[in-house]
């Protein structure tokens, strides 16, 4: 009889020792499979990458918080942090299909680029080591034909509209910088060729951005006509709001009769702080064509 009992006294020893064991590799599994992104890109990897950068028919741009890829058959335009994973540094790319899971590092003056499986489990790593890498070299310039024809993204990407309008809780601030992002000339004002601008951007993420071939096709036929068409619909949306006849419209006169509780001479005053947030709200809500640059 006790030598039953220490049987079962040791066969429920075991047991308890496998269930611990059990307990932490399965709370191991799920620390490594929830991928937290709160990271911006290191800096040594931020900047213009390529597998060959002599050849300018493919780039990768990274910046603190956004990534671009462009090439003779695709060009996209993605906003993510990141998150580390030992050695590695994850990013998460989201396309009209779905999101993918891509990891970095650094080797030397190269960057290593590894794609997880298509239906990965966010469990197995192994990939890591076993899948194919790309190898991407540090170029000076993008390529001058994608400067030219995704200029005003590449511009978007380095400057700091996205980063305040995604992590700053206070909306004046976004409002304040989207419209110092479209004012180039940094008088207060919006000119003809800057809603022009402006007016590129929009047409890029609605038709070109991560689009099929035809789709872009269409997409590059409107990008290229914006610039022909859009500078008369700017002299006309120009005229319908420039009270002071400056050729320019500010936010002051855009406003103008639509957002009745709004105090228009002090609105740029502080970086308009201190302004109710209700009226901040009616301003947002209402200010439709810079809105629509951060739709995607």
């Amino acid at each position: 009889m006790v030598m039953i009992l220490e049987l079962c006294l040791m066969i429920s020893k075991i047991f308890i020792k496998i269930i611990i064991v059990f307990f932490v590799l399965f709370l191991s599994l799920n620390v490594n499979s929830e991928l937290i992104f709160k990271n911006d890109f290191p800096k040594d990897m931020q900047g213009i990458w390529s597998e060959n950068c002599s050849a300018e028919n493919q780039t990768f741009i990274i910046s603190k918080n956004t990534s671009m890829w462009i090439n003779d058959t695709y060009v996209g335009f993605n906003i993510s942090k990141t998150a580390t994973v030992d050695d590695w540094i994850a990013y998460k790319w989201g396309e009209l299909d779905g999101s993918y899971y891509y990891f970095l590092k650094k080797d030397k003056n190269q960057l290593l680029e590894v794609t997880a499986p298509e239906n990965w489990d966010g469990i197995d790593y192994s990939f890591l080591e076993e899948n194919e890498t790309s190898v991407y070299n540090k170029c000076n310039s993008v390529p001058s034909l994608y400067q030219i024809t995704y200029g005003e993204i590449i511009n978007l990407m380095n400057s700091q509209l996205i980063e305040v309008c995604n992590n700053d809780s206070n909306p004046a601030n976004c409002i304040n910088e989207t419209f110092n992002f479209l004012d180039v000339s940094q008088d207060k004002e919006l000119s003809v060729a800057e809603l022009t601008r402006a007016a590129r951007i929009v047409v890029y993420f609605t038709f070109i951005d991560k689009r099929l071939e035809e789709d872009r096709d269409i997409g590059f036929a409107t990008y290229a006509s914006t610039s022909l068409v859009f500078p008369v619909i700017s002299k006309i949306i120009i005229g319908n709001y420039d009270y002071d006849s400056s050729n320019t419209i500010s936010l002051k006169e855009i406003y103008t009769d639509r957002v009745d509780t709004l105090d228009y001479q002090n609105l740029f005053k502080d970086n308009i702080k201190g302004l109710d947030p209700e009226e901040l709200r009616k301003l947002m809500e209402n200010l439709d064509f810079l809105r629509s640059i951060l739709i995607n």
